[in-house]
């Protein structure tokens, strides 16, 4: 197969892992929640960065570390899903964030400073990024690629995955702020807190 099929196979592949819920799903959802559409995409921004940094990383090989070092991937693993399990006994503890129509609340003013911060983490703290970038990318590389075509492969998932992250928190956030009472979202965003411990505790007991 040449190169423009297995750069059309790689983005239709990377379109449904990127459409498939997760952490990073739950994540934009519970900012969205709390701090509106400028959250979730500094959320999305974080996330995309952070997916970046490992891209970068397994070029390098520390992706491969990961793979021969049960005791590395364990750590990263553990913290990763230690710091989900954070997030989500914050939003179980949060009331509902209602915005005034004048001047932002301080809630919503910490959540929209850490949203980025928490996107970044949540990826880095994922040993399973990085895994995929090894295990997965190769299979539509060949020896001699340019470095160019495993660049375009890179953007080509970032850029999907920012459009779909960003218009997914634009479409929670109108959702959240019309017409949902205060009660609907403090549930909403509870939900998303058990979903976000939930996803902790299956990344911590997940096997390689």
């Amino acid at each position: 197969m040449d190169f423009d099929g297995r750069f059309l196979a790689w983005v239709a592949l990377s379109a449904l892992i990127i459409a498939t819920p997760g952490p990073d799903t739950a994540l934009i959802i519970r900012n969205a929640l709390a701090g509106g559409p400028r959250a979730s995409t500094l959320s999305a921004l974080g996330v995309a960065v952070g997916i970046l940094i490992w891209a970068g990383a397994v070029t390098l090989g520390v992706g491969v570390l990961l793979e021969r070092s049960s005791t590395a991937f364990t750590i990263l693993k553990l913290a990763g899903a230690a710091y989900l399990v954070y997030l989500g006994a914050k939003s179980l503890l949060s009331k509902a964030n209602e915005r005034d129509a004048g001047q932002p609340s301080r809630e919503w003013t910490l959540v929209d400073r850490s949203a980025w911060g928490q996107g970044l983490v949540s990826n880095l703290l994922n040993p399973k990024t990085g895994a995929f970038f090894v295990t997965v990318m190769p299979q539509f590389t060949i020896p001699g690629d340019p470095a160019i075509r495993l660049v375009l492969m890179v953007a080509a998932f970032e850029v999907m995955l920012l459009v779909w992250l960003i218009a997914y928190g634009h479409v929670v956030s109108r959702l959240g702020r019309s017409g949902l009472g205060s009660r609907v979202r403090t549930f909403m965003t509870r939900l998303t807190g058990v979903v976000l411990i939930g996803l902790g505790a299956r990344l911590a007991f997940e096997r390689r």
